[in-house]
């Protein structure tokens, strides 16, 4: 694995430079090197923590489609015919939505599949995982502070703001203020009678 994580990143080295550029010569550049960071800290693999920043940035690039989103994200104040081209060139996810007025530096994506996140603003060092939708209702949209953390499956829905170190957890539906540093979660599952051999409801 790790043998082939190597060739991965000599490869990604090569092919990430052109987007690297951009970011670099960009206003973003000191965000996405907060990105970097984060994302090699949550995914925790030993032998990224010893690269370069360039070489964690390249083999994300290449490994991750959800951080090539954020990387799109953080150069949308680029001219139009160069972020045309880096997405061409550095394909982002097809089923993760980015959307926001402002994201603080370091926010980490977790698979992002079927994840839609449009919101007034996220703060720094968020966590949000797959199948997450963070949208508008018919009054407005959300408020991430910092260090916020968003489960698998969860909904946020509406103007409503989830403070420092709040917690969603999985499959959740919020559509009131989280206070900073309090956990919501989903309830329990519970367990249903057991049905008959033949099928029927218990009487």
């Amino acid at each position: 694995m790790m043998r082939d994580r190597g060739k991965l990143i000599r490869l990604a080295r090569i092919w990430a430079y052109p987007l690297w550029h951009s970011v670099i010569r960009s206003q973003a550049a000191d965000d996405v090197a907060a990105d970097v960071d984060f994302w090699i800290d949550c995914i925790d693999g030993p032998d990224l923590h010893k690269l370069d920043l360039y070489s964690r940035f390249a083999y994300l690039s290449g490994a991750l489609p959800e951080f090539r989103t954020l990387v799109h994200y953080r150069l949308r104040s680029s001219p139009w015919p160069l972020r045309l081209l880096l997405r061409r060139l550095y394909r982002p996810s097809a089923t993760l939505t980015l959307e926001a007025d402002r994201i603080g530096p370091a926010l980490f994506i977790q698979h992002g599949l079927g994840t839609i996140v449009s919101a007034v603003s996220i703060g720094s060092h968020c966590w949000i995982n797959q199948q997450v939708t963070i949208g508008y209702n018919a009054k407005g949209r959300p408020t991430l502070h910092d260090r916020v953390r968003v489960g698998a499956g969860a909904v946020v829905i509406g103007p409503i703001t989830l403070h420092d170190d709040a917690t969603v957890g999985a499959n959740a539906t919020v559509i009131h203020d989280v206070p900073a540093g309090v956990t919501v979660v989903a309830p329990l599952a519970t367990v249903l009678e057991r049905r008959h051999e033949n099928g029927d409801a218990p009487t």
